[in-house]
């Protein structure tokens, strides 16, 4: 309570030394009651007042837009700068004016805090993180999906349009990554916050690895020097068959089961090997294509109503498409091979059996539209399987594929799959287009052209992201008939790349151009072999 000259109790005439012992009282009052009043009085309206003789603060905390305390940001208050502490704290003299107080940190907007009274309390400054918004686009403004973006400490990965979004950004160099593409790296100063990254295919130049190589050391040693002494940067490996045999130790239950695992291939051995040659990694795995798997678990095979029993043409099996178990059987192998070490699993024999006959039964259908829907969707589950194991999904389709109109009858329609596939791969084998095809008489007797013609269907019908790199025909060919191939290929630009198809694997090496040497002072040392993706 504060006394004041109402409520004053009279001071009655006193004895002699009475007055002034209240004298003495009434100095002790007056010296301890301000001082009690001055640490419980509060103004209404207003934030409690320090004590005198202490030196007052109040204290800032910074956070961002969820809460979290922001260290190491930087306030201003009257010229005087200061640093928040782990807890995101700042303190701040308060002389009784009011204050401004300014906020930065990298990665966030600034903010400032108006302080007009003392407060005992921390008062909360929320920070808005600086977003950059941007895409990754392959060749022709496409979005890439699945590149890892990185900028600082912070990682991302596009979404299935090239998108993504990093939060917290400050200026920076901006690094793009994804298998089979090359590594890029832009500078962003901070602003706009809105930017794209253009990136640009590896081109891969590889050979096929039929499986019989790893029985024959020999060729798989002279493979490797062809690898070293060659514009060659990427090996094709079999890991399953035409013939159903899963070619290397997979713990998959169902390949286990049947009995086609056939462990011929070490795939840590190749792969090490790979790597220190720094070779491209692709793992071709036969899809639907399975006479093992067919006639062991015939509920997954196509069914043939004229035999009863599973489909069969020409010795070829097929497994059902639209089979959920089917599906999952090739998938379970891709995921395992990818974890082994591989950049690609490249799905072969993914189609519908060609020119099936009406006896022919699919669990779900067999009309253009579900033939078409079958292939996409199973390779786009391959790709959401896949692509955060770091593998990109190819798939081989027929080489007429890339100029006919539909899917040809076996589910492969080209558009579908350019905006679906990380890799489509034609055969454009010249020995398998009939007469008249290109306006030729003999195709085969035009493997430059052949190829030529039938990659430029194939440029103007993209509409994806999908680098196209076509198998090319080595079997039955001469050194000078290989080498027009791989120039129509190479003329075509935007990272086609090439393979070169032989089914025995041995090539003609002399079809294939002297690797690069490194530039002189490059420090390699005397004999290594050059770096095949320079």
């Amino acid at each position: 309570m504060i006394l004041t000259a109402k409520n004053r109790p009279a001071i009655p005439e006193a004895r002699p030394g009475f007055r002034s012992l209240m004298g003495s009282f009434a100095l002790v009052i007056g010296v301890v009651l301000p001082a009690c009043m001055a640490q419980s009085v509060v103004v209404a309206g207003e934030s409690a007042i320090p004590p005198p003789g202490e030196t007052a603060m109040v204290t800032i905390q910074v956070q961002d837009d969820r809460g979290l305390p922001i260290g190491g940001a930087e306030a201003s208050a009257d010229d005087l700068l200061l640093v928040s502490d782990e807890a995101g704290q700042v303190q701040v003299r308060w002389e009784g004016d009011p204050i401004s107080v300014s906020v930065r940190a990298e990665g966030f907007f600034p903010a400032a805090v108006a302080v007009d009274e003392y407060h005992e309390e921390p008062l909360e400054l929320a920070l808005r993180p600086a977003v950059l918004r941007g895409a990754v686009l392959a060749p022709g403004d496409f979005g890439l999906p699945a590149a890892t973006v990185s900028l600082g400490d912070t990682a991302t990965t596009t979404d299935e349009s090239g998108r993504f979004e990093i939060s917290r950004a400050s200026a920076g160099t901006i690094t793009v990554e994804r298998p089979g593409w090359e590594r890029r790296e832009v500078y962003w100063p901070g602003t706009p916050l809105v930017t794209s990254v253009k990136v640009e295919p590896l081109v891969i130049k590889a050979l096929h690895i039929g499986h019989w190589v790893y029985t024959d050391q020999e060729l798989w040693r002279d493979l490797l020097k062809v690898a070293e002494e060659t514009v060659v940067n990427a090996f094709v490996i079999d890991v399953k068959g035409e013939s159903g045999r899963v070619l290397y130790d997979s713990k998959v239950p169902l390949a286990r089961r049947v009995g086609a695992v056939e462990p011929l291939v070490d795939l840590d051995r190749v792969i090490v090997e790979m790597d220190r040659r720094d070779l491209y990694k692709i793992a071709r795995l036969v899809t639907f294509q399975d006479p093992i798997a067919a006639r062991a678990e015939v509920d997954m095979a196509v069914h043939d109503t004229r035999t009863g029993g599973p489909y069969n043409k020409g010795g070829q099996y097929f497994l059902d498409p639209t089979d959920g178990r089917a599906r999952a059987y090739a998938l379970d192998l891709a995921q395992e091979v990818c974890k082994a070490g591989f950049d690609e699993i490249q799905f072969d024999y993914v189609r519908y059996p060609d020119g099936f006959p009406d006896s022919a039964r699919f669990d779900h259908g067999s009309s253009a539209e579900v033939r078409t829907e079958a292939i996409t969707g199973f390779l786009r589950e391959a790709a959401e399987l896949l692509h955060p194991l770091g593998c990109l999904v190819a798939a081989d389709i027929f080489g007429f594929i890339t100029t006919v109109q539909g899917d040809g009858g076996i589910g492969q329609e080209f558009v579908a799959l350019s905006q679906t596939l990380d890799v489509i791969s034609p055969m454009l084998y010249p020995s398998h287009y009939s007469r008249g095809w290109f306006g030729f008489e003999v195709p085969n007797n035009h493997p430059g052209e052949v190829v030529g013609h039938a990659l430029d269907d194939a440029i103007e019908r993209r509409q994806g992201s999908a680098i196209i790199r076509p198998w090319l025909q080595d079997f039955g060919y001469n050194p000078a008939q290989v080498r027009a191939e791989i120039r129509a290929a190479e003329a075509r630009g935007g990272g086609l790349g090439w393979m070169l198809w032989n089914a025995v694997s041995r090539f003609q090496v002399d079809a294939l151009e002297a690797a690069p040497q490194p530039a002189s002072g490059s420090g390699a040392a005397p004999g290594a072999p050059a770096d095949p993706g320079s």
